[in-house]
């Protein structure tokens, strides 16, 4: 059974990576987007996310949960920063455009 100190370890990388995520997820396909277009910065801002992920924590997960329940969990986690971060692009891009009138 992990300790306390492993479970509160393990719960703040989650939140700072998921953190990292959502940040990356706002931050790339915004400055790159002139380039490649949205749909595919997005993908490309997805891809340096999940890398992030897999890099730091990916390995934790897999100590701790199966692959089904990773799979499920981590699915909601992800799909939470992207919709978290297109909100805040979103709505950075309505405040801009809000103060530049």
């Amino acid at each position: 059974m992990p300790s306390r100190t492993g479970i509160v370890t393990f719960l703040a990388a989650n939140a700072l990576v998921w953190l990292l995520m959502t940040a990356i997820l706002v931050v790339v396909p915004d400055t790159i987007d002139r380039w490649v277009g949205l749909e595919l910065a997005r993908v490309i801002g997805w891809a340096v996310a999940c890398g992030l992920w897999v890099v730091t924590i990916e390995g934790q997960w897999k100590r701790r949960f199966g692959p089904l329940t990773r799979f499920f969990c981590q699915l909601v986690i992800w799909v939470l920063a992207a919709v978290v971060a297109m909100w805040i692009s979103e709505h950075a891009k309505v405040s801009f455009m809000a103060a530049a009138r």
